[in-house]
């Protein structure tokens, strides 16, 4: 099993250096690297709660409805290109 830092090491980070996940694509990847590298759903609840800045729309379609434990580790992109298209979408969406 791979950190988890190490894993995300070129996520998108906000001031206060917690993973910037504000929309659910973001999400969805995020979560299905963790699970792919041998954390369970809980392990990547915590994970992320602790360790990521979300927007509300992630937290209630992924979160309180409990969406997040119908993601799949196989379906994971490669952690690099997972974070590029982090990247690329906050950049998109506009100036901070």
């Amino acid at each position: 099993m791979k950190k988890a830092s190490t894993l995300l090491e070129h996520f998108p980070r906000d001031g206060n250096a917690l993973y910037m996940v504000y929309e659910l694509y973001t999400f969805d990847n995020l979560l299905r690297l963790l699970l792919q590298n041998g954390f369970d759903h809980e392990e990547c609840l915590q994970f992320v709660l602790f360790n990521c800045s979300l927007s509300a729309l992630v937290f209630q379609e992924r979160i309180h409805n409990e969406r997040y434990r119908e993601l799949l580790g196989k379906d994971a992109m490669p952690a690099d290109l997972a974070a590029c298209k982090a990247r690329l979408i906050y950049d998109l969406m506009g100036p901070r």
